[in-house]
């Protein structure tokens, strides 16, 4: 089996929620990129974004994913983000599988309209541009995965299937 799984994907994709059930349906631990940057930080991705500029939380965010190398083999949700970068997307092709969690725009509106959290969705144009240049990266990843209409349950499942296809 992979030593890694990574789930990549828009924000409010389902990564954080699915996750954790695809980690257990594997026997594995489940880690939060977003969490790890904001353990690191003793703060929140909102204020690192607001206080540091989202320059610097890149480069923290891909630095941060660097030192996963030293944990276990587990599933590890990334920030919608990490897999943009071509480095990122090389460091995580080395160590691992990546699985794109596909929802439509529409969807991550109805989930991020009332979230404050998220410093990149709170301009709606914004949203959708940031959508639209971020799929093209997200058709790299090795699997993709129809998450529109699914539990996060089933979608666990479908994962679990497409791994035992791929190894």
């Amino acid at each position: 089996m992979v030593k890694q799984v990574y789930l990549v994907g828009f924000m409010g994709s389902g990564k954080s929620t699915v996750g954790p059930l695809l980690a257990s349906d594997l026997d594995r631990p489940f880690h939060d990129l977003d969490t790890i940057i904001e353990k690191d930080q003793q703060t929140t991705i909102s204020q690192i974004f607001e206080s540091q500029g989202e320059t610097y939380f890149r480069e923290l965010e891909s630095r941060l994913l660097l030192e996963t190398q030293q944990l276990p083999p587990c599933v590890i949700a990334l920030g919608g983000g990490t897999f943009v970068s071509e480095l990122n997307r090389t460091f995580i092709s080395q160590r691992g599988v990546s699985i794109w969690l596909k929802v439509s725009i529409h969807l991550i509106r109805k989930r991020c309209e009332e979230e404050t959290h998220r410093p990149l969705a709170q301009d709606l144009e914004q949203l959708d541009s940031l959508f639209q240049l971020r799929e093209e990266c997200y058709h790299l990843a090795d699997i993709h995965i129809e998450a529109q209409s699914k539990s996060p349950e089933q979608i666990s499942k479908e994962i679990l299937d497409q791994l035992d296809e791929l190894l």
